[in-house]
């Protein structure tokens, strides 16, 4: 289950920032990126990511290095606009991929970044509300929090979400998925079941999962295709490219239909991107 963490004070941040702070002006492009605590404002965001460069921040010098071009223009409208989708096969569920979804060092650098706080898969543990270890899933996972979120994170989940049609307050945390030769997640679905009580709490303050988007961040390993059992699909998608499913049908019910399972690498490993889209953002 996703919490959201408490957002720092935006406006002890900008006093902090305009006092020569780079790590807070930095902070707080973040957040105006995300807009939390203060309106979502990528002009903005833009700016103060600037300012922190500025500042000396070394990871806004970095960002903004990936987000600029070679005269240090950033377009916005570019990066947060994704390549169209393209279906595949019918005979399952709604599937569609986005070939180049991101560029290879925004790819490179979310692998670099994912190293810090990686650590064993959990599941999600509907009694508790936290994760657990399960047999059925024994890759390793990084789930990058309020605290370990950037601009160049932040212009990533809005690419997301814009390619789902879904808005960006409703992502979960998004996770660096890695795995090593003979690791997997097993056959399972990313829907919460509504039948079971457990997870009432949780749809009622979330909604459902609509949608699971994957990025590929990596391609110099053999196996681990993510498959789906309905159709009888095996997807591998080359470095950048994003898988995208709904896991609900119109009718808001869920598609059952959506059971998938990460599959082992044979050779090297495999590193993606995953990441869970509610339908709002979440309720007191």
């Amino acid at each position: 289950m996703t919490r959201l963490s408490p957002a720092p004070d935006p406006a002890a941040l900008r006093r902090s920032a305009d006092a020569g702070d780079g790590a807070a002006a930095h902070r707080l492009a973040v957040l105006t990126a995300m807009g939390l605590g203060v309106a979502q404002d990528w002009d903005a965001a833009l700016e103060l990511l600037r300012q922190a460069a500025a500042l000396g921040f070394a990871p806004a010098v970095e960002e903004l290095a990936l987000l600029g071009d070679s005269d240090g223009r950033v377009d916005m409208e570019a990066w947060l606009t994704a390549p169209p989708p393209r279906a595949l096969p019918a005979g399952g569920p709604a599937i569609l991929t986005i070939g180049s979804f991101l560029p290879a060092a925004v790819c490179d650098r979310l692998c670099r970044r994912a190293e810090a706080v990686i650590s064993p898969a959990l599941v999600y543990d509907p009694r508790t509300g936290e994760g657990r270890r399960e047999a059925v899933r024994n890759n390793d996972a990084a789930r990058f929090e309020l605290p370990e979120m950037d601009v160049v994170l932040a212009v990533v989940r809005e690419r997301i979400a814009r390619a789902a049609g879904l808005p960006v307050a409703g992502l979960e945390w998004t996770q660096v998925l890695r795995y090593a030769i003979g690791q997997r997640f097993d056959w399972h679905v990313d829907w919460l079941d509504p039948a079971n009580p457990a997870y009432a709490e949780d749809l009622r303050r979330r909604g459902q999962r609509i949608a699971t988007c994957l990025v590929y961040l990596n391609d110099d390993y053999e196996g681990g295709e993510t498959a789906f059992e309905a159709g009888g699909l095996r997807w591998r998608g080359r470095k950048g490219d994003a898988l995208l499913w709904a896991n609900t049908l119109p009718d808001g019910t869920v598609d059952r239909r959506t059971r998938h399972a990460g599959l082992p690498p044979t050779r090297g490993e495999k590193r993606v991107l995953s990441q869970w889209l509610r339908g709002r953002a979440p309720q007191p």
